[in-house]
């Protein structure tokens, strides 16, 4: 499998386009895909069980989701106080903690920090499972740095003059696929954003929408990410609403900030 992330056309005449963190032949991949945002909690020592009714309770937490259980699940997980660096880092062992550090990690790595090599490295320390941190940055090295000359990008991940890039990931559930004190594998579904912003853009802002699924240690107090895989969709109907110009969603960008806790 390929790491590259792709920002091609969908199809001939589709101006969509997937989100640059992929992994994958031709699946775009995250911790995000382009996956991305990020802040954190005191980090609780010792093993507790995640054993309480409430995290019995709740195993995931979506969109459109009322009913007791996963009411109880989202009760359950509670923001991280600690930053490392801009990711988000101190969960608490349970799997609602886990489900947390998924969802932000994915949006930590989906950032367009993460086109900034000294930056991108400290992200991927930040989060990466110790086993794993050497592995993880040569990857996110070769996708990235392939990305930067797609989208047009200096070496330092600027964009040309005049325009703006935006790569953004937008979790919109998280669900928990296995769980143990030790280890956890969560499945995030959202959205990411990626393309260039301004007049005159050949690489307009798009969206797309993936699901990445996370394998994550407990190591060091805290949830380390291990490895991560990433599909396209499930994609909603799209056309509910008339597309923006490129002034609005450039000015857009400048005053809206990026998200740094998901969950």
């Amino acid at each position: 499998m390929s790491d590259a992330p792709v920002a091609p056309e969908r199809a001939a005449g589709d101006p969509r386009r997937r989100h640059p963190v992929a992994s994958g032949a031709g699946v775009v991949v995250v911790i995000l895909v382009v996956v991305l945002t990020l802040a954190y909690a005191s980090r609780r020592s010792g093993a507790p069980a995640e054993d309480s009714a409430a995290s019995r309770a709740g195993t995931s937490s979506g969109v459109g989701k009322t009913s007791p259980r996963s009411t109880a699940g989202i009760a359950a997980a509670r923001p991280p106080a600690a930053l490392a660096g801009t990711v988000p880092v101190g969960y608490p062992r349970t799997r609602e903690g886990a489900q947390s550090a998924a969802a932000n990690y994915a949006t930590a790595y989906g950032s367009s920090d993460m086109f900034r090599p000294a930056v991108r490295r400290a992200i991927v320390e930040s989060m990466a499972d110790p086993g794993s941190k050497a592995g993880l940055l040569a990857r996110a090295d070769t996708a990235f740095q392939a990305q930067t000359a797609v989208f047009g990008l200096d070496a330092d991940g600027n964009a040309p003059k005049g325009l703006s890039f935006v790569c953004r990931a937008l979790p919109v559930g998280t669900k928990s696929v296995a769980y143990t004190p030790d280890s956890a594998t969560v499945e995030v579904w959202g959205a990411g954003l990626v393309g260039l912003a301004g007049a005159g853009s050949t690489k307009p802002v798009s969206e797309a929408w993936t699901t990445t699924t996370l394998r994550l240690s407990w190591a060091d107090d805290d949830w380390k990410l291990v490895d991560f895989t990433q599909k396209e969709g499930p994609t909603p109907v799209g056309g509910l609403q008339t597309a923006s110009g490129a002034e609005d969603i450039a000015k857009a960008v400048r005053e809206f900030e990026e998200l740094r806790y998901a969950r």
